[in-house]
């Protein structure tokens, strides 16, 4: 029971990690194409390709849902190949929807109390 309860948490940091670091892609292009153009490369390439989606008043960049996605997909397929998949992939899943929630969240803001 412990077993489970550590493992999940660890998947949900490892989500919230993913996420992060995804969410960090523009920043990382965007010093990497200023130090090439600094060198004097006037045509910089772009090592991370940045999906950006607008969403009201913010742009989400999708990088890091795409990384815990793929995470999430590796972590079903490696409990399917084991024969772990009942028990485990719920608590996977719980963890990527509640990574999923608590980013959207505060990347959004939370909803101002009434």
């Amino acid at each position: 029971m412990v077993k489970r309860i550590v493992l999940t948490v660890l998947q949900f940091v490892a989500f919230l990690g993913l996420m992060y670091v995804g969410g960090l892609s523009d920043i990382i292009n965007l010093s990497l194409e200023s130090k090439q153009i600094a060198q004097g490369n006037m045509h910089p390439t772009v090592p991370i390709h940045t999906i950006r989606y607008p969403l009201g008043t913010h742009i989400l960049i999708v990088n890091g849902f795409l990384y815990a996605g793929i995470l999430l997909v590796l972590i079903i397929l490696l409990q399917a190949i084991t024969k772990r998949l009942k028990p485990w992939a719920a608590l996977s899943l719980l963890a990527f929807v509640l990574a999923v929630m608590l980013a959207f969240a505060t990347k959004m803001g939370l909803p101002p109390a009434s």
